[in-house]
């Protein structure tokens, strides 16, 4: 592959991101964040007081990728947020730059990836910052006392919330360290999946299916994970919430994470290639870009 179809692709993506971080629908992002301090912050903060003990910063994001019902409502605001992707309006044709088909099509899979790498940093620094304005985080590179021993301190709350968020299965099994780079990892591949399906859809001219296929298959995920069925785990969802490999007690793995990890990129690397068929018989005509 020639260096000026890598350039024009990057310069392709990089226009997207530029007219999808402008666009009205970014107003979304300031949901999102209503819905962490409200689903995450808020409950970490009254455990904190309650065990009076402060909890990482770190264990708000990792909270947020652990629980299925945010995992439901975050993926589908990101949904919401690249609806209108790939952008095809008028205004594209006041700068222009004219590229082939496949360079078209790897600038719109490369923008898949930097939406999803961005909403996944944008989830993670503003949930930190979240937990340390609270006064009730502090830096630490492992899960705190306050989390670890709240069952044991209020045994007659083990239904609570805030078990639901980091469940024993989670800090009992891996370190925070790793979990949070499962978490970061997993909830990204899962929103590219998501932008990749939609861009296929739209290639097919389905747009509108898209929208509804990947809203569907959300809400199955996260059924699939409340049920704790086998079949969660010919969904997407399943696969990237870590506790959900583990057993609660026993060090064991109900399903390996290495198997989701393949999975999920299976996923990605099959939809990019039904993209590349696709685009053969979609004209996308041309693609502005400044120069």
């Amino acid at each position: 592959m020639d260096k000026h179809r890598i350039k024009t692709a990057l310069r392709i993506s990089l226009e997207e991101l530029r007219l999808w971080l402008q666009n009205s629908r970014c107003i979304l992002l300031a949901v999102m964040l209503v819905f962490v301090h409200m689903l995450v912050i808020t409950p970490l903060s009254e455990c904190a007081a309650d065990m009076e003990q402060p909890v990482s910063i770190l264990e708000a994001f990792i909270a947020l990728a652990n629980s299925g019902s945010i995992l439901l409502v975050i993926p589908l605001l990101y949904l919401v947020l690249i609806a209108d992707y790939p952008q095809v309006s008028g205004n594209f044709l006041f700068c222009q730059i004219r590229c082939d088909r496949l360079s078209w099509i790897m600038g719109q899979m490369l923008f898949a990836a930097w939406s999803a790498i961005f909403t996944t940093l944008f989830l993670f620094v503003s949930s930190c910052v979240m937990m340390l304005l609270s006064q009730k985080g502090t830096w630490q590179i492992q899960f705190s006392d306050a989390v670890t021993h709240y069952t044991s301190v209020f045994p007659d709350r083990r239904g609570a919330y805030i078990c639901s968020l980091l469940p024993e299965n989670l800090y009992q099994q891996m370190p925070l360290a790793v979990s949070l780079v499962h978490s970061l990892c997993l909830v990204c591949l899962h929103f590219f999946i998501t932008a990749l399906l939609i861009l296929l859809l739209f290639l097919i001219q389905k747009k509108y299916a898209g929208i509804l296929i990947s809203g569907t298959l959300l809400m199955a995920g996260t059924l699939g994970a409340q049920v704790r069925d086998s079949w969660m785990w010919l969904f997407p969802l399943a696969h990237t919430i870590p506790w959900l490999h583990y057993e609660k007690y026993i060090r064991q793995m109900v399903f390996p994470m290495t198997a989701s990890y393949a999975i999920l990129c299976g996923y990605s690397v099959l939809i990019i290639l039904l993209c590349l068929l696709a685009a053969k018989k979609y004209q996308p005509g041309i693609v502005s870009i400044h120069d």
